[in-house]
């Protein structure tokens, strides 16, 4: 018996049917990592061994099995080897004095080969120069300029009012403002205070003394409401020490802890743009996890790259020493936190930017000595490779 025949109409509903299914579908991974130790920096998942990156952000994180699953015909598939992967580390202290295009191209070409995607800057000139010189040397990083306002000859304050938007470039901004404090500078302490309270600027501040770091934490708890300044999250930068009763005061605030674990004035800042610096020891590190206030890692002077992780864990530190994970969260998520940016980067989990790198070495791993000279075999920013040694394939 012949079957029905099929009807233009009928035909016209399958097809019709058969695109609503494909339009449903999700749209494949441009790139896909497969068989890394991906360490992500996120609590609910901390180890993955593929992700899986569409634009410029992750859309999964998991077995290879499943990521492999969901490559097109026009994915591009790289196979890590087992190569260690981390997310992008954000340098959240470096600071510059008028840098030129060429010396700010340097740092960016010493940064991404590191795998640190993100760099602040604190500018110890005059901000506009600053931004106009990492405009023109249009980096790859994500890289923000934080101000340093200083009286000038006639003690007017150059740069003491926050760089208004538009900002200079998508991956360039200039926001915030940072001091370098001691115990005889309360005047600027109260300007400085006030002058973040009364804007969206956030605020850093480096306190050369205890004396000073007791001041500022007593300023800000005196100054407005803490629900304010736990929403700017004020920035205490390199402190040797921590204020009496951190965990209740500075959790209360907000306070985010950014730390050079290392002794910067034997490591000669000043001569070039990576250095190798022994560890800073005795310096607040462990502490202020236990604390649970949030702990950031910067460079200070010049860019140290995994130097900073090496600082952090040696042993040398004694019980302030952090795990290995804990210094590589530090240097990604902390930082990020530390500039309100963590909804967008600082982890590998759905959704963030896809910001990472594929290291020589496993920095979880090898011996201690041999970490610093770990470097990034390729940088990805926002789903873009940025650089690449040719290893992957």
């Amino acid at each position: 018996m012949d079957l029905p025949r099929m009807t233009s109409t009928t035909r016209i509903g399958i097809l019709m049917g058969a695109a609503l299914v494909s339009a449903c579908a999700p749209a494949a991974p441009d790139t896909i990592l497969l068989n890394g130790k991906i360490f992500t920096a996120n609590a609910a998942q901390p180890w993955a061994e593929a992700l899986a990156i569409r634009g410029e952000r992750i859309i999964a994180v998991g077995a290879n099995t499943a990521i492999a699953a969901q490559a097109g015909t026009s994915t591009r598939r790289l196979d890590l080897g087992g190569r260690t992967v981390v997310p992008g580390f954000n340098d959240a202290h470096i600071t510059v004095t008028r840098p030129a295009v060429d010396t700010a191209r340097l740092l960016g070409a010493d940064a991404i080969a590191r795998g640190v995607t993100s760099i602040q800057i604190f500018s110890a000139g005059p901000v506009p120069a600053a931004v106009q010189a990492f405009r023109n040397a249009d980096l790859p990083q994500r890289v923000r300029v934080i101000r340093m306002p200083e009286p000038d000859e006639s003690g007017a304050n150059r740069d003491s009012r926050p760089y208004f938007p538009p900002q200079p470039r998508p991956r360039l901004e200039a926001r915030g403002m940072g001091f370098v404090l001691g115990s005889s500078d309360g005047a600027r302490l109260q300007q400085a205070i006030g002058w973040a309270y009364g804007t969206e600027d956030p605020l850093a501040i480096d306190c050369e003394d205890t004396e000073m770091l007791e001041a500022y934490v007593a300023a800000l708890e005196s100054h407005g409401a803490a629900e304010v300044w736990k929403a700017k999250r004020p920035r205490i930068e390199r402190p040797a020490s921590l204020p009496a009763n951190a965990a209740a005061r500075l959790t209360k605030l907000g306070a985010v802890i950014v730390q050079a674990p290392f002794d910067s004035r034997a490591s000669g800042d000043a001569g070039g743009p990576l250095a190798q610096g022994r560890p800073r020891a005795g310096v607040p590190l462990k502490s202020i996890l236990i604390a649970r206030v949030s702990l950031a890692l910067g460079s200070g002077g010049s860019l140290r790259g995994l130097d900073i992780i090496r600082s952090a864990v040696d042993p040398s530190q004694g019980g302030e020493a952090l795990t290995r994970e804990e210094a590589v969260t530090a240097y990604t998520r902390g930082s990020a936190f530390s500039e309100s940016a963590e909804r967008d980067k600082g982890r590998l989990a759905v959704g963030m930017l896809a910001d990472l790198a594929v290291l020589s070495a496993d920095m979880f791993t090898v011996p201690l000595e041999q970490m610093a000279a770990i470097r990034s075999v390729m940088t990805i920013i926002g789903g873009r490779v940025v650089h690449d040694t040719g290893v992957l394939r």
